[in-house]
């Protein structure tokens, strides 16, 4: 008769032959939670592809925009004037309205905000004193003493008054600490800012409709006067819902990741079932 010698067990067979038991390392999921590392280089590279674009064309929009009030003179705005004193009040409006565009964008920067919130702080200040409180409020006149259309002054009232009250709403959770809300307002906020911006960049494609239509007997019948004031109009009414819709679409997305975060962190782990014990064949050999 075959022994096993010297007292050893009778061998564990499988039905593959002479695999080894599966060990617990061995059952683990084998997909694994991305690295600390991995996490923040991922942050990192969504955070430039929506900032950068962002910065590179709000700085040209803001720069061209520029040439035509630095250094002032009233024969190169592009605004139809009324006077010395209706060009004071645009050039004090647009001056302002830099500031909180270019502050605006400073304070849209995640790394500012973590890792020096005292400059945070201060930007943030004069976003709001040097910025969008004082441009609102010169924007008052301005809306009442530029002639281009009554569509175009309702437009731009309904975004001053959004501005103010979001302003007001962001800088008022800020000092009550309330920051979760903070963000928000300032979303919707800085959103409105912009429309300065997505103004300048869809104006072409209303110029160019306007003018496929200027000499059409029943549209404008060649007033020009009409077609500007339905260029402005058309133009301002439609950067301002675009910029609405933008900072809701924002602020939805944001939403679901935190979300999908906090569902990831309270989820309890998986557990993978232990794998049935391997038979015993018994020692028949004789």
């Amino acid at each position: 008769m075959t022994a096993t010698g010297h007292g050893e067990p009778p061998a564990r067979a499988t039905a593959d032959g002479d695999r080894p038991t599966t060990t617990e390392a061995d059952a683990r999921p084998a997909t694994r939670p991305p690295s600390a590392a991995r996490r923040r280089l991922r942050g990192r590279l969504g955070t430039a592809a929506w900032l950068l674009p962002l910065a590179v064309v709000t700085v040209l929009v803001t720069a061209r925009a520029l040439t035509a009030y630095v250094p002032p003179d009233l024969h190169t705005s592009r605004v139809p004037l009324r006077g010395e004193l209706h060009y004071a009040l645009l050039v004090a409006h647009i001056a302002t309205a830099t500031v909180a565009v270019l502050t605006g964008l400073a304070q849209s920067w995640p790394w500012l905000r973590r890792r020096s919130p005292a400059a945070h702080r201060w930007t943030g200040r004069a976003y709001f004193f040097a910025g969008v409180f004082p441009s609102a409020l010169v924007g008052i006149p301005v809306i009442g003493l530029t002639p281009l259309g009554l569509s175009n002054q309702a437009a731009l009232a309904v975004l001053d008054a959004l501005w103010l009250f979001t302003g007001i709403a962001g800088y008022r959770a800020a000092r009550q600490r309330r920051y979760a809300d903070h963000r928000v307002w300032m979303i919707r906020n800085y959103a409105l800012t912009l429309v300065a911006i997505t103004s300048r960049l869809i104006q072409p494609l209303f110029e160019h409709l306007v003018a496929a239509q200027l000499t059409d007997p029943v549209s404008y019948a060649g007033d020009a006067l009409a077609a500007g004031h339905d260029i402005a109009g058309a133009t301002a009414w439609t950067a301002l819902v675009l910029q609405l819709i933008a900072a809701e679409y924002v602020l939805g997305r944001r939403a679901g990741q935190a979300a999908r975060r906090r569902a990831t962190r309270t989820a309890p782990p998986r557990r993978t079932p232990p794998s049935a014990p391997a038979p015993v064949t018994p020692d028949v050999s004789a």
